[in-house]
């Protein structure tokens, strides 16, 4: 099981009450799910490259971005 923690964070209105609307009453799921998103888009050009490299061992690519990446 994954520790989590409670944090807060300031969104502007706007933003706040659509993410409410699309979250379908768990708002903590929807955030947690947009940050892995972002997360992924973000690894995306290092991926990239170590795929083109030919490394054949997937726990390098887990080892610096997590399980879910690899």
């Amino acid at each position: 099981m994954t520790t989590r923690t409670r944090t807060t964070v300031t969104l502007p209105d706007d933003l706040l009450a659509h993410a409410r609307a699309a979250s379908g009453g768990n708002l903590s799921a929807y955030v947690e799910n947009a940050l892995r998103a972002q997360q992924l888009r973000d690894a995306a050009v290092a991926v990239r490259a170590w795929r083109e490299r030919g490394a054949g061992d997937t726990d390098e690519i887990a080892d610096v971005f997590g399980e879910d990446v690899a």
